[in-house]
């Protein structure tokens, strides 16, 4: 049987997820329910709990802070929140799932079934178990903010990406380009790592789009849609080993 606290600072967010709980997980015991990442540690300290389901945006501090005072946590985090764009942030974090309020009692139980998988894996890293549960049809994606409200896109599906100020050029393989209406270093904390580099004050670029790279005659990239994208003298010895290491 798994325990759980519930941080929200809403009291509907706890009392509608604590229903959800009672109603088709009635094995999760609730130890507690905090409104502020303070109360929360207070409660992890004292419980102990399996599970934390943890809302993003709260008065002080935000779910993450709680993530960063918590380490090394002995839990498991499932983010509930009502704001998509905090996906892949909250996958970076090591969180088991993110669910999106109003929360889908389905998605709710295979959540709670991941940290059963988990728990029986013992001492594997989570990027393994994050691999085995991601399936095809499951591949990370991100949300973009444009002027039109959020578009989905999965990140395998990128190119590259271009700043311009205040805003952000998404460049597709389905030969797309989309603006979101957030500069290139929001994007730069989100999607940066294993796959994306940033190459270029103004480009980030996706690893496995690269057909060619060219060190000579200003240092580029071409990228499998023909585009030519600059490498930065400052971070072409990075970039060089991001792409050894690939």
């Amino acid at each position: 049987m798994a325990s759980a606290i519930i941080v929200d600072d809403e009291i509907a967010g706890r009392e509608s997820l604590s229903m959800l709980l009672g109603e088709y997980l009635p094995e999760v015991k609730i130890l507690g329910k905090a409104e502020s990442v303070k109360t929360a540690i207070e409660q992890i300290n004292k419980y102990k709990p399996d599970i934390v389901f943890l809302d993003v945006e709260m008065p002080e501090k935000d779910g993450f802070s709680l993530i960063e005072e918590t380490k090394p946590a002995n839990f498991e985090v499932i983010f509930t929140t009502a704001h998509p764009e905090y996906a892949i942030k909250a996958i970076k974090a090591s969180a088991i799932d993110y669910l999106l309020k109003p929360i889908d009692h389905n998605e709710l139980i295979e959540a709670v079934k991941k940290v059963e998988i988990k728990k029986g894996l013992g001492n594997k890293k989570l990027e393994t178990f994050v691999s085995q549960i991601n399936s095809t049809k499951h591949q990370p994606q991100i949300a973009i903010s444009t002027l039109e409200g959020l578009i989905f896109i999965k990140l395998a599906n990128i190119i590259y990406c271009r700043g311009d100020g205040a805003y952000t050029f998404f460049i597709l393989k389905t030969g797309e380009k989309i603006i979101a209406s957030k500069n290139l270093k929001e994007y730069e904390n989100l999607i940066c790592g294993k796959e994306f580099f940033r190459s270029h004050k103004s480009y980030i670029v996706n690893l496995a789009e690269i057909k060619k790279f060219v060190k000579n005659n200003g240092c580029y990239t071409l990228m499998t849609n023909g585009d030519k994208i600059d490498v930065s003298k400052r971070r072409k010895e990075s970039f060089v080993k991001a792409l050894a290491q690939y």
